[in-house]
């Protein structure tokens, strides 16, 4: 943790301070993202060919079970844009810098299998730190990037995340279900072992206490710039814009 933490901060640093060119800033989220994914699945390499051809491949592999999967790919999708005006890219970007990289400390902090083999000799166990440690990269230098602004928008995108987390988590354990097999609590909707509920209420609850600060940072710009002035602007071809 202390080794991820001081790299973290260091190359976001460097990264903000050197770093100003669209293009380049656009290559360094991009291999954040890669990374992350190369080294989610990596483990399926090394057992491949430590074993002599055999691999085992985990529920997390093929399917969005908790949410730092989610996170995964909605990193690589957003670095992927290549408009990053887009709404789409807006919204991912934002979920991934709140959600995401809350997701990131906590997969480092708690991480489970570290807690079950303390030992960073194990491989499972090193890349599952690691790729914690680039998806944390890659969320927060949608700030250090200055890919996204603190606006009231940003509560639509942290909410409209969890819904994806609520889906995702929902079509897990019907699948699950469906094929009589036992539902491994996708996104524990059911509710997480350190507090005892489903840790997305919290994350709604959350997005409605963060609406409160964001609306007084916008009360500070001119009346045409805050949020609800641009909620009802339309454009000439009558398209609501924000």
């Amino acid at each position: 943790m202390l080794i991820s933490g001081i790299l973290t901060a260091a190359l976001l640093a460097l990264a903000r301070m050197h770093i100003h060119d669209e293009k380049n800033k656009n290559r360094i989220l991009l291999f954040s993202a890669v990374l992350t994914v190369m080294l989610h699945y990596s483990n399926l390499w090394v057992d491949y060919f430590a074993t002599g051809g055999t691999a085992t491949v985990e529920n997390n592999h093929i399917l969005p079970v908790y949410p730092c999967n989610v996170v995964m790919w909605m990193l690589l999708v957003s670095a992927l844009i290549k408009n990053k005006q887009r709404l789409l890219f807006r919204i991912l970007s934002e979920f991934c810098f709140y959600v995401g990289t809350l997701c990131g400390i906590i997969g480092i902090v708690l991480n489970f299998n570290f807690d079950n083999n303390p030992t960073l000799t194990d491989y499972y166990v090193l890349k599952g730190l690691l790729s914690h440690s680039t998806m944390l990269f890659g969320c927060l230098y949608m700030l250090f990037g200055r890919y996204i602004k603190f606006r009231v928008f940003n509560v639509v995108s942290i909410c409209s995340g969890l819904g994806v987390f609520i889906a995702c988590g929902q079509a897990v354990n019907t699948l699950y279900e469906r094929c009589g097999m036992t539902a491994p609590d996708g996104m524990w909707l059911k509710g997480n072992e350190y507090i005892g509920i489903c840790p997305i209420y919290l994350g709604f609850l959350a997005a409605i206490i963060l609406f409160i600060p964001l609306h007084l940072r916008e009360m500070r710009l001119p009346v045409e710039e805050r949020w609800y002035t641009k909620l009802f602007r339309r454009n000439r071809n009558e398209k609501l814009i924000y």
